[in-house]
């Protein structure tokens, strides 16, 4: 027999918050790389990569958080009709 298996959207929705924290702190890391690079320590292209790698994580974390946040707030909204339903 098949199982469903439910998936927490307020557990999702911490793990994509920490998510977005990890990659606010890679940001900040790349971004004293590019500045070093700036100054003539390292490499800049593989600096930039680094960089625009980060932010397109931060962005992927960040319309994760979006979409969890809706689910949630489709959830909440379904429970307020099922209870009304019940009480009428």
């Amino acid at each position: 027999m098949p199982t469903i298996s439910y998936v927490n959207p307020l557990s999702e929705l911490a793990g994509s918050q920490e998510g977005i924290a990890q990659a606010q702190q890679d940001n900040t890391f790349a971004e004293q790389l590019t500045q070093l690079a700036v100054l003539g320590y390292g490499d800049p292209y593989a600096a930039r990569n680094i960089l625009s790698v980060a932010r397109a994580q931060m962005g992927n974390q960040l319309q994760r958080e979006q979409f969890w946040l809706n689910v949630i707030k489709e959830e909440k909204d379904s429970m307020k009709k099922a209870w009304e339903l019940i009480k009428d």
